[in-house]
Formats: structure tokens, C-alpha cells, sequence
């Protein structure tokens, strides 16, 4: 379990750092995909609600740390969307591509809610999403389509992001 943590924070990371750099150059309309939340979906989804939570918030700070938002924001919101994602844990069967294009979508819009959330908290201190406008739902759609291909590649190293007991 510790592994599996540990190996899914520094994905987390990696792909954090991936979309704040490289990303930009195929943005639509200022919108890209979030890898980050996609492996943060995948890797609670298999795992539960212990290994996705606990990655999600390690990341979290980690990114909070480099970023300008206030120290917490990117942990509550990646430890909200895992805990979510982690309670589908064992309910459905994941097929290679409408469901994963469902949580792609569902996920981004549950990431806007925990901020808007955190912006009804803490007022504009937040940065959060505006839910009339179309950068969401571009964002949406755009996580929906890249999550077949970024959960395909996550099934390949299995062995090194899914707690061996709940492996099937």
C-alpha cells in the first residue's frame, strides 16, 4: 500500500508539472487536459478509498507548494475528487471507453465544485471555476476524450499502481 502511494504521488507530480509546462502547446481555446486529475481518477478508482485520497493529498501539497494558490487548495480539491472516485471502487465494470470518458467529465466537474466550494469558503483568496463558462466545459470534454488513452496506458503498470490485494 505504501508503494502504491508513494509511486502514484510522484505520478501525480510528474504529470502536474507535464500540463503546467508542455500542455499549453495544445490547448483549445485555454483549456488542457488534465493528466494529473485523470491518474488521480484512475488510481482511486482501482485502489479504493485509502491509496487515492492519500496520493491525491500528498500531491496536493506538493503542487500548492510551487503554485500561487493558498497551501491546501490543490490538497482538499485532489483529496475530494479521489475520495469520490475511490467510493466507485469496485461497483462497476470500467470498459475501455465510455466509462472512462464519463469519469474523465464527471471528475473535472466535481474538481470545479470543490472549488467553488472553497471560493464560497474563503471568497477570492480562490481562484475558482465559472460554471456558465465554456473553458469548464471545453476542459471537460477535453479530459473526457484524453481519459480512454490515459487510462489504457495506467492499466499497463498495474502492477506498480494498484495495491496488490486489490488487484483483479
Amino acid at each position: 500500500m505504501i508503494r502504491t502511494v508513494v509511486l502514484s504521488s510522484f505520478l501525480l507530480i510528474v504529470c502536474s508539472f507535464v500540463q503546467s509546462t508542455w500542455l499549453g502547446a495544445i490547448s483549445v481555446l485555454g483549456a488542457t487536459p488534465d493528466l494529473a486529475l485523470l491518474v488521480l481518477i484512475w488510481v482511486s478508482y482501482k485502489n479504493g478509498l485509502v491509496e487515492g485520497p492519500a496520493s491525491g493529498f500528498i500531491a496536493g501539497l506538493a503542487e500548492d507548494a510551487i503554485s500561487a494558490s493558498p497551501l491546501g487548495f490543490n490538497a482538499f480539491i485532489k483529496t475530494f475528487v479521489a475520495s469520490l472516485s475511490g467510493l466507485l471502487h469496485g461497483t462497476f465494470f470500467i470498459d475501455k471507453v465510455f466509462f472512462p470518458l464519463l469519469l474523465g467529465a464527471a471528475g473535472t466537474l466535481v474538481k470545479a465544485l470543490g472549488a467553488a466550494v472553497l471560493s464560497l469558503l474563503f471568497g477570492d483568496r480562490v481562484q475558482s471555476y465559472d460554471f456558465l463558462d465554456r473553458r469548464l466545459w471545453i476542459e471537460a470534454a477535453y479530459n473526457a476524450l484524453v481519459a480512454p488513452i490515459v487510462f489504457l496506458l495506467l492499466s499497463r503498470a498495474k502492477r506498480l499502481l494498484i495495491t496488490e490485494s486489490k488487484r483483479a
